[in-house]
């Protein structure tokens, strides 16, 4: 069960659990300690990834019981100073999160925004996911939940994590065809 005041994890190990979610389909990574995480990932699906991840938590106090949220604050941007994610290299940005639904750290879901959507934010900038959105992950592979937006918002547990990312690229793909047409 997710609860309220998750704890929040330092970046090394929300690194590390990415990483080991993913296991051997990582080729090579970056660093821990400096954000964003840059990932490669193996053949078949060789996609190179620019990884911005954040704790997704739920403190007491001015979000409803059913929300949590992540603060984005991309390295080296400044208060009053907008920020956009880094597309440049032919690497893919994802914007994620994860969240602790256990006692356990390594007990948790990843969350995965639509990065072409929020590529324009203030400085420490909300991002809300309802606990509905968390909690269907628990039961599904890859759980979509539609956002009042119309984004579609992907959630996944750890072992789950590789699936999650091809749809959540097939559909920022996807999205982008659409656009242009």
């Amino acid at each position: 069960m997710v609860s309220r005041g998750t704890p929040k994890l330092r970046k090394e190990e929300l690194y590390k659990l990415f990483i080991d979610a993913l296991g051997n389909r990582v080729e090579r990574h970056t660093a821990f300690n400096s954000p964003p995480l840059l990932v490669d990932l193996k053949h078949p699906y060789a996609q190179r990834l620019r990884v911005y991840l954040y704790n997704c938590t739920n403190p007491p106090g001015g979000r409803t019981l059913d929300e949590y949220k992540i603060q984005i604050i991309l390295p080296g941007q400044s208060r009053g100073v907008r920020g956009s994610l880094d597309f440049s290299d032919q690497r893919m940005p994802l914007l994620a999160a994860y969240a602790v639904v256990g006692d356990d750290n390594h007990d948790g879901v990843f969350i995965l925004w639509d990065s072409c959507l929020h590529n324009d934010f203030a400085y420490s900038a909300n991002m809300q996911v309802k606990s509905e959105a968390i909690m269907k992950a628990l039961g599904e592979k890859v759980a979509e939940s539609r956002r009042s937006t119309g984004e579609i918002l992907l959630t996944a547990r750890p072992q789950h994590l590789y699936e999650a990312i091809r749809q959540r690229v097939n559909i920022m793909l996807e999205n982008a065809k659409e656009v242009k047409l």
